[in-house]
């Protein structure tokens, strides 16, 4: 494997853990997968089991407009600690911030628009 290929291994298990971190401190909930795909001023994000038990709870019994608003809550509070996240270990600005989650699916996608190519990848 190139230097090249460690140092972005690297970086996606930095990034990986300290979201999961986030999940786990803020919500005490465990995400199941972390993945990602970066190109030259873009980061794509992929969130796997982001739904938490109270969530659930409401859209299994007909309250899917209230487990809705909830994940909504959260992702206001979730999301800009992501974008901080990815600012700090990449060393870039993100210009644009874009993600959403879909309860049905238990998955959240974000993409991170920098303000120039990451350093050092």
């Amino acid at each position: 494997m190139n230097k090249k290929a460690i140092r972005i291994k690297k970086i996606e298990s930095l990034l990986s853990q300290k979201i999961k971190d986030v999940y786990q401190y803020q919500l005490e909930h465990q995400l199941d997968n972390v993945s990602y795909k970066l190109f030259d001023r873009t980061l794509v994000i992929t969130l796997e089991g982001t739904i938490t038990s109270p969530e659930k709870l409401l859209k299994d019994n007909d309250h899917f407009c209230l487990a809705k608003q909830v994940r909504e809550a959260i992702d206001s509070v979730i999301h800009p600690q992501i974008k901080n996240i990815i600012e700090e270990v990449l060393n870039v600005k993100v210009v644009d911030f874009l993600s959403d989650t879909t309860i049905d699916n238990d998955i959240t996608g974000a993409i991170a628009i920098f303000e120039f190519k990451p350093k050092n990848i």
